[in-house]
């Protein structure tokens, strides 16, 4: 599974407050960084939670 943050992120931090296994804060270029593909069971989970917790739908995941 890949995760991909589409442009449209208006980085309100959601996805890093509650997954920051996955997702920082990149405050020189603005923008929210996927700290890594899920691997296992529990990671791809909190993706897929991720993608539907995100306030503006701007998480997608690719398989």
């Amino acid at each position: 599974m890949k995760i991909e943050i589409k442009d449209y992120c208006i980085r309100c931090g959601i996805c890093v407050g509650l997954y920051p296994e996955l997702f920082a804060h990149n405050f020189e270029e603005d923008c929210i960084d996927v700290l890594k593909d899920p691997d296992t069971d529990e990671l791809k989970q909190q993706a897929r939670d991720a993608a539907r917790d995100c306030a503006v739908t701007a998480i997608f995941l690719e398989k």
